[in-house]
């Protein structure tokens, strides 16, 4: 079957298709906007949480402050003894007040943030209309597509044009595909980073333990000392070999990461700490404490360094496959638009020049 006939016969699904791609283009952007108010909201109601927080607790307090001229008898009898009855009311009674404030202080937060959840719900059911309109946009583009591969894929010499539009818009794909990859790796590279920063603070910390424990061990601690300090060793090296796999995975994620220097977790040794415990054998490894503590915070500064410079590549990165993606949208529509032109001329074919016939014959 020839280009041409395959026009005709496919003339009236794309006018369906492209129907309902002008219907529903506007989710798209409507979606963006849907979930920027979402997090909006999501951030309205985070402020709130924590006013609530806040207020409970002084509501709480004041509460308690309450009670104790509300409900005491023995501190009203000990200011009436004393001839201070009007002190205790003005007390209870200033004590009452804020107790009262303070709870409709907390009622009126709960109250915005149940508005702020109404319509955070409103929201997502909305957003949930939209995402529906924008499935059936990419579900509708899709059969065009699918359409338009089966009359225009491959040469197209009987429309002019064509051909150097889908190779650019092939070209544009890869292009935004490979920088897509790039980026995404980038972006897990910084989760691996970060995730090692945790480690590392973890590792940070047992060396600190352990010093502590090193330094009372030298000042006659006891074998309780030792075995507190070799338990914090422990969990310093069980940390230190997460960053090491962690930072690893980063390498292979983004070949742009450098690695870290050791950190060296020295155990000690059961029988010269613990058998044959002395003070000498104690300074030592509390020096090989210090060393390690030191290499640690060493590696912490190179891996904020790592993670600063992992998460500048990846916005770079995300501007490149923005950039990219614009460009093959761009393509896109150009390709869309030329095909579009040929079902068009099917329709409106140009109009017979009679005159030109008549000089013609």
């Amino acid at each position: 079957m020839s280009a041409q006939q395959l026009l005709v016969q496919a003339a009236s699904k794309n006018t369906e298709l492209l129907r309902g791609l002008h219907e529903t283009e506007y989710a798209s952007s409507a979606l963006q906007q849907s979930q920027a108010y979402l997090d909006d909201l999501d951030r309205e109601i985070g402020r709130c949480d924590a006013q609530i927080k806040q207020l409970e607790a002084k509501t709480t307090t004041e509460l308690e402050d309450h009670k104790k001229y509300a409900e005491s008898t023995a501190r009203r009898f000990m200011h009436r003894a004393v001839g201070k009855k009007e002190r205790f009311a003005e007390k209870a009674s200033k004590e009452e007040r804020e107790y009262i404030e303070a709870l409709a202080a907390e009622t009126q937060a709960k109250s915005r943030r149940a508005e702020w959840v109404k319509k955070r719900d409103e929201a997502k059911k909305h957003r949930a209309q939209l995402e529906n309109v924008s499935m059936t946009y990419k579900k509708l583009q899709a059969e065009l597509d699918a359409l338009y591969n089966t009359i225009f894929s491959g040469p197209s010499p009987d429309f002019p044009g064509e051909d150097q539009k889908e190779w650019a818009f092939r070209e544009a794909k890869d292009a935004f595909d490979n920088a897509k990859r790039n980026h995404e790796a980038e972006v897990q590279a910084v989760r691996c980073l970060q995730d090692a920063q945790q480690f590392m603070s973890q590792a940070l910390e047992h060396l600190h333990e352990a010093r502590s424990h090193s330094r009372m061990d030298m000042f006659g601690g006891g074998t309780l000392s030792d075995m507190m300090e070799r338990d914090a060793l422990s969990k310093a090296q069980n940390a230190t070999d997460k960053i090491k796999m962690l930072v690893d995975q980063a390498q292979r994620l983004s070949p742009a990461i450098q690695g870290l220097g050791s950190i060296d977790i020295s155990h000690g040794h059961v029988m010269g700490d613990i058998v044959f415990d002395n003070i000498f054998s104690d300074m030592e490894q509390h020096d090989r404490i210090k060393e390690s503590q030191a290499q640690a915070e060493k590696e912490a500064r190179t891996l904020q360094d790592l993670v600063a410079k992992a998460q500048q590549r990846s916005g770079q990165l995300q501007q490149e496959a923005n950039a990219a993606l614009t460009r093959l949208e761009t393509s896109r529509k150009e390709l869309q638009q030329i095909r579009q032109d040929a079902f068009e001329r099917l329709a409106h074919p140009p109009a017979y020049d009679q005159s030109v016939s008549q000089g013609i014959s």
